[in-house]
């Protein structure tokens, strides 16, 4: 007796083709890792933005914010866990890279105000 049957043998489409089978992985990332990726991205760029113009308590309200629009996107508790973290983590490193953004605009344009109005040989002051 033989393990392997004949396509002649088999008596429905799913027996010759086998079961489908979807990798978990990849239905879950589209699932959940699409927003999660675009909170993070948000999350950088808003606090980019937070620390070209605010002090670093802004960041508290931005945090909870945040955590709030996470948690009404409904998904898992270890989603909504680790998404929360990562946007936090990320909106203040986009703080840091802001406030170092405007320390140089700062440094730029006062070199150039100076440069600006120093007065010439030819028309002195």
């Amino acid at each position: 007796m033989s393990l392997r049957k004949d396509a002649s043998e088999l008596t429905g489409p799913s027996e010759l083709t086998g079961p489908k089978i979807v990798p978990r992985g990849r239905s879950d990332f589209l699932e959940v890792g699409t927003p999660m990726l675009s909170f993070l991205a948000i999350g950088t760029i808003v606090g980019t933005l937070l620390g070209l113009r605010f002090k670093v308590f802004v960041l508290v309200p931005a945090t909870l914010i945040t955590a709030f629009a996470i948690v009404a996107t409904l998904h898992g508790a270890r989603t909504i866990a680790v998404t929360i973290l990562a946007t936090t983590v990320l909106l203040q490193i986009g703080y840091v890279l802001g406030c170092i953004a405007h320390a140089y605009a700062n440094a730029y344009w006062e070199g150039r105000a100076a440069l600006r109005h120093h007065a010439s040989k030819s028309h002195p002051a």
